[in-house]
């Protein structure tokens, strides 16, 4: 097995499989920080409200766990994930369908997949929702915490 500065033996890093999350972790924690600065907020952040939208394919354990150690030494600190999951809705310009769209599954298969094809005529679809991950509030600990929309 090839050795790495560092002395560990593995045909893949440790991280490698985390890349994904580390990224996306940081976008998030950037991002919010930049906020935080121009919106301060009063008390201890103890989650950060995010939606994920289906098609984007990830390990909510890496998520979370980039995200610990990301906020390390910042006002993020020992906050949370809490993470919601936004299912795929497509409309079709052919016959008019808006819902949610169909999905592909298989005994064994660890996540369904989305079917980009109108579940009433077959043409091909716009995506409305279900491909985005955005933060969409915080819970802040105060005399009484809430979640407060960003």
């Amino acid at each position: 097995m090839p050795r790495a500065a560092g002395g560990w033996r593995s045909s893949s890093p440790p991280w490698a499989f985390k890349v994904h999350e580390y990224s996306l972790a940081h976008s998030l924690l950037s991002g919010l920080l930049e906020h935080l600065a121009a919106h301060p907020v009063e008390g201890r952040i103890l989650k950060v409200h995010i939606r994920q939208g289906e098609l984007l394919i990830l390990s909510e354990e890496a998520l979370r766990e980039a995200w610990r150690i990301l906020a390390e030494g910042t006002p993020l600190a020992g906050s949370e994930l809490e993470i919601e999951k936004v299912p795929v809705r497509v409309r079709c310009r052919a016959c008019g369908y808006q819902g949610d769209a169909r999905y592909l599954t298989e005994e064994g298969w660890h996540q369904a997949i989305p079917i980009l094809t109108c579940p009433g005529c077959g043409a091909r679809v716009e995506l409305l929702e279900g491909k985005d991950l955005a933060i969409v509030g915080l819970t802040v600990e105060e005399d009484t915490a809430e979640a407060k929309p960003l």
